[in-house]
């Protein structure tokens, strides 16, 4: 702001040397005057002008000046006011672009791959739209929308329309179940005949580990019930023990598995020594948090509970995990408490 002001205080000056009796006089001295005053008006003006010009119009420096200073020397008063307008638009404008130009910056969310969430439909919805009251168009496309859905979610759901009255019905869900057995069947058969050839003790223990984890998924996908269940619960157990009889170091997820398999046998104390260790060694809370609930709420721990929830409640964790959270250290509230309907599906 004081260049502005030294440049119109220039002008100013300027037009009073030029208003004077000075410009009319024919002697010497006066005309030296009147032009020493006008040269050092312009230089003024110049140079305030200069140093209101955005950073990229004032290279070349001595060019960009020595230009300024003829426009106001060549138009006294005149060139000074224009230039001193020009300016004013360009910086106007430069700063319009400059505000435009400049990304705003902002923080992004936080990723937790143990956290994320997916919007899925409920399984209350999704069976409603399976009903024997539903038209059969609409039934065939919710079906064909559970290849969308978590085997863990879709699979039981497809087990009770195996028993539907529709025959298309009937034969869509028993492929899709029989399809989801089928993948799993020939990675495990892979899987033991890998195992019978020459194997180092590494090769080996993965070996042993993706059988025990594909007979998991067995169980976790809910493709076994019933006393076949119980055969392959046993056999994912036996590949595990096998796998951590090598003498390797233990691993997190294998421990983890560990855990849950014992957990799914009934065997409590043992599963939560499992995941205390794969806790311990790396394993993420937000996954193992849930687990160790579950065995204190079976043995009727429900401090335990609360105090495991109250941890949950600090991560970064899924909605529907979260309401169940909510529930247990009574954080929720009807106003915000948008998960409900997840509780009865979980």
């Amino acid at each position: 702001m004081t260049s502005i002001y030294w440049a119109w205080g220039a002008v100013l000056a300027e037009l009073g040397i030029f208003l004077s009796p000075l410009v009319i006089s024919n002697s010497i001295p006066a005309f030296v005057g009147v032009l020493t005053a006008h040269t050092l008006a312009c230089a003024i003006v110049a140079s305030s002008t200069y140093l209101m010009l955005p950073a990229r119009f004032q290279q070349p420096r001595a060019m960009v000046w020595l230009l300024m200073f003829d426009f106001a020397f060549v138009a006294p008063v005149v060139g000074a006011v224009g230039m001193l307008f020009l300016v004013r638009f360009t910086m106007r404008q430069a700063a319009d672009k400059s505000r435009l130009a400049v990304p705003v910056s902002v923080d992004l969310p936080e990723y937790d791959v143990q956290g994320k969430d997916v919007n899925r439909s409920g399984q209350g919805a999704i069976r409603s739209r399976l009903g024997s009251n539903v038209p059969g168009e609409i039934r065939m496309q919710s079906l064909l929308t559970l290849q969308a859905v978590p085997n863990r979610v879709s699979n039981p759901i497809l087990e009770d329309l195996l028993g539907d009255s529709t025959d298309d019905v009937r034969l869509v869900a028993f492929g899709m179940l029989d399809a989801e057995e089928k993948k799993l069947s020939v990675h495990i058969q892979r899987e033991r005949e890998a195992l019978l050839g020459e194997l180092t003790l590494e090769q080996r223990y993965t070996c042993l580990r993706h059988l025990a984890e594909l007979h998991w998924e067995l169980i976790y996908a809910s493709l076994a019930q019933g006393e076949l269940r119980n055969h392959i619960l046993g056999q994912a157990r036996q590949y595990l023990d096998a796998a951590l009889a090598l003498g390797l170091p233990p691993n997190s997820g294998l421990l983890f598995l560990k855990g849950r398999l014992l957990l799914a046998q009934g065997e409590i104390e043992n599963a939560e020594a499992a995941l205390q260790q794969a806790v311990a060694l790396g394993q993420p809370k937000t996954s193992a948090l849930p687990y160790l609930a579950e065995m204190a709420f079976k043995r009727r721990e429900f401090g335990r509970v609360k105090q495991l929830m109250q941890q949950l409640v600090e991560l970064n964790v899924a909605s529907r995990t979260r309401a169940i959270a909510d529930f247990w250290t009574q954080s929720d509230n009807v106003s915000n408490f948008s998960d409900r309907r997840y509780l009865p599906h979980i």
